[in-house]
């Protein structure tokens, strides 16, 4: 039986940690067939071979259709929509218009690469930290100070939803941490989202969870 690859492309090392030890597992558990799902940062420096960092969307336009000239099965994107280049198609600094940023992608894709396979855009509201809000266990286990863990909790009470915390400047996940805490992106995420698990971020996160759910759609037809 051929062996039938997808690949998620990503920003940073946060990222990258998150589908590795969280996302792939889990869509390993619905696959069906042969599959081999990778996890891949954005090549930013191509005669440098650097990879992560600041984006625009040449460097995914150039990576999407590298692996697409690889024979890759399916290639999807995991990309902040908290400042999301401007040099991305339908590019809005609306968080209700996402889908159609992720449609222009799709749309741009398809036109400019002949090969390219199922392509299955995804950007998070308003960026990866909104999953980190998805409970208060990893903030319990991190934090010390009580003042520290009202701040967080106040913060939740007042979104209904983690992936609406609001994407300002100064208001983003990332930042608001940022003033709560010496928050790491790297070590920090990596041990909050261990001690929330998988299943916690799906049931809190519904538009990660859609993305999730159409890639199951897809490994286990």
């Amino acid at each position: 039986m051929d062996t039938k690859r997808l690949v998620i492309l990503v920003e940073g090392d946060s990222e990258l940690m998150f589908i590795k030890q969280h996302v792939i597992p889990e869509l390993y558990v619905h696959s069906t067939g042969t599959w081999l799902i990778e996890t891949c940062k954005i090549i930013t420096n191509r005669k440098l071979n650097k990879k992560g960092g600041n984006i625009n969307y040449e460097y995914l336009f150039n990576d999407v259709a590298r692996f697409a000239a690889q024979g890759c099965t399916v290639i999807t994107t995991f990309l902040d929509f908290f400042r999301l280049p401007i040099s991305f198609p339908g590019y809005t600094t609306d968080g209700k218009m996402i889908h159609k940023v992720e449609a222009a992608m799709e749309a741009d894709m398809r036109k400019r690469i002949p090969a390219l396979p199922l392509f299955v855009p995804y950007i998070q509201k308003y960026e990866f930290e909104a999953l980190l809000f998805s409970s208060m266990e990893g903030f319990n286990y991190l934090l010390d100070e009580d003042s520290q863990l009202r701040r967080i909790e106040e913060i939740l009470s007042e979104f209904p939803c983690p992936e609406d915390i609001n994407g300002g400047a100064t208001t983003a996940p990332s930042k608001r941490l940022m003033a709560i805490f010496n928050y790491d992106k790297t070590a920090d995420s990596s041990d909050i989202l261990e001690l929330i698990g998988f299943n916690t971020i799906y049931s809190q996160c519904p538009r990660f969870a859609s993305w999730f759910d159409s890639l199951v759609n897809v490994i286990s037809s």
